[in-house]
């Protein structure tokens, strides 16, 4: 292979790691702020009411992008792959 198809497999890959990974960063995000700016208005200091919706918040939206990060991630293995063994 050559140097400029490395490079480019890699910064493919690299940019498909954050578009899999952004849906969840984002909600875990955006959750733990919801929460505590209502915990900031009722005065509530129990944290473990955060990691509670924010542990839910994540595995909803894993369930609900797992199948299309799976899938783009196994279309990039099989560019791979059809790059490193030609046919």
């Amino acid at each position: 292979m050559e140097t400029d198809t490395l490079v480019r497999i890699t910064s493919q890959g690299l940019l498909l790691c954050l578009s899999v990974s952004m849906p969840v960063v984002a909600v875990a995000a955006l959750s733990g702020l919801a929460i505590s700016f209502v915990q900031a208005i009722t005065s509530m200091q129990d944290q473990s009411i955060s990691y509670a919706v924010k542990l839910v918040a994540v595995v909803a939206t894993v369930l609900m992008t797992g199948a299309w990060g799976a899938a783009a991630i196994l279309r990039f293995a099989n560019q791979i792959v059809t790059l490193a063994v030609p046919s």
